[in-house]
């Protein structure tokens, strides 16, 4: 089982019949394009995570024999002691993604191994790099999630970006005025303890000017609110571009030379 942060994680499910077994396997197969990605594993010792039937006592008893509560999310209404992770049937898909992201983000959390290098990229023509260049461009990712957090660094620093992070309003604005940046990907939702949200962050970063040049970056709202009128209000706020989670790499693609035209072609 891999501890590094990556953007494919594997899972196994176990105990379940083979009706509940179709439905989740098909749900996994068309959700692989989201981020992180779960597919489904052929061993359950070789995955990352399981999902297991809390009603099956075997299966049950062959998760805590093999020490992996941490890792699984059961769905029944007999889990056992120490299960962090827990639905009720009817079985949705939805549901079991969403704590397999907090499965995802707790071991993240736990991890004592440094995040890696800002920038990763050295071919020329990247992306993220200044006129095609071998010099990669400074951006800056906030959001609360640290799995957001992570797997949107991953893939800028893929395309060629210097990525900083930050996971507060108030640390953002820190970085902002300490060096610029030529673009921010903000999350709207930052958290119940956050001095502000996003769409306000957004209005003050572009028109406060807080970079030390008296510039301001241009901002890339990533949110789960998709509606036309949250649209609306991030284009009120002042941001250049508006991406919905989970991000489709296509997605991403454009707005990235959207916002970097001389190397839309």
């Amino acid at each position: 089982m891999s501890e590094r942060i990556a953007l494919r994680y594997t899972v196994a499910l176990l105990g379940f019949s083979d009706f509940e077994r179709s439905g989740m396997s098909s749900f996994f197969r068309l959700a692989e394009a989201r981020t992180p990605v779960y597919v489904e594993a052929t061993q359950a010792d070789e995955a990352d995570f399981l999902i297991a039937n809390a009603d099956h006592a075997p299966t049950v008893a062959s998760v805590r024999q093999g020490e992996r509560l941490l890792d699984t999310v059961f769905i029944g209404a007999h889990p056992p002691p120490g299960a962090v992770a827990c639905l009720h049937r009817p079985i949705e898909p939805t549901h079991i993604v969403r704590e397999l992201d907090l499965l995802l983000e707790q071991r993240l959390a736990s991890l004592d191994e440094p995040a890696g290098p800002d920038w990763v990229g050295s071919a020329p023509g990247l992306l993220g790099t200044a006129d095609g260049g071998p010099h990669p461009k400074d951006v800056l990712v906030v959001d609360d999630s640290r799995v957001a957090l992570r797997f949107l660094q991953v893939r800028l620093q893929q395309r060629g970006y210097r990525v900083h992070t930050a996971v507060t309003p108030d640390e953002a604005l820190e970085r902002l005025a300490a060096q610029a940046f030529s673009m921010v990907f903000l999350d709207v939702a930052l958290g119940p303890q956050a001095s502000m949200d996003g769409l306000t962050l957004c209005q003050r970063i572009k028109h406060g000017r807080s970079q030390p040049d008296g510039t301001s970056p241009m901002v890339v709202l990533v949110t789960g609110l998709s509606s036309s009128s949250d649209r609306v209000r991030g284009a009120l706020a002042g941001c250049d571009a508006y991406l919905t989670k989970p991000v489709m790499e296509d997605d991403l693609v454009q707005a990235l030379r959207m916002l970097d035209p001389p190397l839309a072609a």
